[in-house]
């Protein structure tokens, strides 16, 4: 299955990904489905280096309960949508040498363009800045709320699916994949994982990390498409048998991926804790939380400030 999924990649997949673009739609904004988010998160926490690991061990329970606030949000406002996925490849080619040199080099604010493409590249960012000045300022509260909605966002940019204009497969004949990706592959397989993310570090440049992790998502997005596609054949997406294929092709890359975002979570937990001079957390009390409302309520700065492109 290997070898057929590799002739898949080489050929028919890559062409069928050049389809031009028939219509532009809101993407599915519900990453890797609550199991997925609690599991790196959970990973996250445990990957942490000590004394921060001792701390976030306290938290383990809000930062995992509430991990997939960010998509009851979007549920229930359209605005927020976008901050769950980039596609980069509406405004530039692969392996985007021109954005990069634009979003980790030069830094100007988000164009209308890349906006209407989605931006959860820009929230990562925004949301690690936020993250630093919290753990500075020992506003406890807004820790919980930016670690929760940073872990949402970085974990949504490690899923390939949210990084394409072909999110659905849409475009390919093979709508609804995103779910049968992220949430019944996810779901299906996930108690037989132990996620074994490479260790945190502390970013010397957050926004490299952010376009490298960019990068790695978006390269795996032919596999998906093309396991799909080699699943299905002479099938229905009802089949049993179609599943358990589908599996067998994504269960390690899947599980991959989700290593590579506890890894990415855990980073940029550490690195704002480290840019805020590593403050004493003694005091961090999650029992006095804001109810998932109450994230709602405090979101709508965070939105403000993206409608303001150069706070970006």
């Amino acid at each position: 299955m290997v070898l057929l999924l590799r002739k898949f990649c080489r050929g028919g997949a890559s062409a069928a990904l050049t389809l031009p673009l028939l219509f532009c739609a809101s993407q599915p904004t519900f990453g890797w489905g609550r199991r997925g988010h609690e599991l790196v998160n959970t990973a996250a926490i445990r990957n942490l280096p000590e004394p921060l690991l001792s701390y976030f061990l306290v938290h383990r329970d809000y930062l995992v309960a509430h991990a997939t606030d960010p998509d009851l949000l979007a549920r229930e406002d359209a605005e927020e949508q976008p901050h769950h996925y980039t596609e980069v490849e509406a405004y530039d080619r692969y392996p985007f040498v021109r954005f990069k040199k634009q979003f980790v080099e030069k830094r100007p604010a988000p164009t209308r363009t890349e906006l209407r493409h989605g931006d959860s590249i820009w929230q990562i960012d925004l949301y690690a800045r936020q993250l630093t000045t919290a753990f500075r300022r020992r506003r406890w509260s807004e820790v919980d709320h930016d670690a929760v909605f940073l872990a949402h966002y970085a974990c949504d940019l490690t899923q390939p699916l949210h990084t394409v204009l072909n999110y659905d497969g849409q475009l390919t004949g093979q709508a609804g994949i995103h779910a049968r990706f992220e949430s019944e592959l996810v779901n299906a397989l996930a108690d037989h994982w132990m996620l074994h993310p490479q260790p945190a570090l502390a970013e010397a440049d957050v926004r490299a990390r952010i376009f490298k992790e960019y990068l790695a998502s978006y390269q795996n997005r032919v596999l998906i498409f093309a396991a799909d596609h080699i699943a299905v054949r002479g099938r229905s997406y009802a089949d049993s048998h179609y599943r358990e294929e589908f599996e067998n092709l994504l269960g390690l890359m899947a599980r991959k991926r989700l290593e590579s975002a506890a890894a990415f979570v855990s980073s940029l937990w550490y690195t704002a804790w480290v840019n805020a001079g590593k403050p004493d957390l003694q005091g961090w009390r999650s029992g006095e939380q804001v109810s998932h409302a109450g994230s709602r309520v405090s979101d709508l700065r965070h939105r403000a400030d993206v409608a303001r492109p150069a706070s970006i």
